[in-house]
């Protein structure tokens, strides 16, 4: 489902470039504002993934899309869901994290937690103050938690850096996908 990642990493990027999303999430980034920074980008995503026509779950955004209503299901930031069908139960198609602590554990957790879940893809936004320390990043989630969990589906995995906030959004957001065949993550 390489494509429809792309695809929709195409309109997510289409839309962070839209105000008030990419003033708020650039002064976000340069005032270290993580709370706010998390809140502007859980708007994108939701519109991104309605512009898809796809119906969401997350904090602030989103109907009651399974009988139970909630802004969060399963313990996770973001889930999207199929709009045709039979109102009832069914199962989430895109799973996210939006992640604003930088302890890498927390991140690692993030990410297991998309692992886990039973979807067409998933994907974790986290955020480093400096690009340089990307890297290092990369490996430590290769290593502590792709190797490990081998997930099914495809993973994204997108980091926005506060040093290229001046620049925003180009060279803000860098997308990762998880390779499976090679065991990395490679830009997308």
């Amino acid at each position: 489902m390489k494509q429809g990642l792309r695809y929709w990493y195409s309109v997510f990027w289409s839309e962070v470039r839209r105000n008030p999303w990419a003033d708020g999430l650039r002064d976000a980034a340069l005032s270290g504002r993580l709370r706010r920074w998390t809140e502007l980008l859980t708007g994108v995503v939701a519109k991104s993934c309605a512009a898809i026509g796809l119906q969401v779950a997350a904090r602030g955004w989103g109907d009651s899309v399974l009988p139970v209503p909630r802004q969060e299901y399963l313990g996770v930031d973001f889930l999207a869901f199929p709009k045709a069908g039979e109102p009832g139960w069914k199962k989430p198609v895109l799973a996210f994290e939006l992640e604003n602590q930088p302890e890498t554990d927390i991140i690692a957790y993030a990410l297991w937690k998309i692992c886990m879940v039973r979807v067409q893809w998933g994907g974790v936004f986290c955020y480093r103050r400096e690009p340089e320390v990307i890297r290092g990043l990369l490996q430590e989630l290769t290593e502590g938690v792709m190797k490990a969990v081998q997930p099914e589906h495809d993973v994204l995995l997108v980091v926005g850096t506060r040093s290229r906030a001046g620049d925003f959004p180009d060279g803000f957001f860098r997308p990762y996908h998880w390779d499976k065949g090679f065991q990395q993550f490679r830009i997308l």
